[in-house]
């Protein structure tokens, strides 16, 4: 048997964010017109790829 989940009070920043999100919605920003600007990482590892199809010389 399930058990019923708990309904959680929400604060003050949870119901402005959601104001926040529904006018972002009315504003179409979630479309998939806006792309958000997002700054690589540089802790992140990139390996290089090999060059395969290049003739020795």
């Amino acid at each position: 048997m399930k058990r019923k989940r708990e309904r959680r009070e929400r604060s003050v920043r949870d119901l402005l964010r959601s104001r926040k999100r529904a006018a972002q919605k009315e504003a179409g920003a979630l479309d998939g017109r806006f792309r958000q600007r997002v700054v690589k990482s540089g802790r992140t590892y990139t390996r290089k790829h090999k060059h395969r199809g290049r003739s020795e010389e």
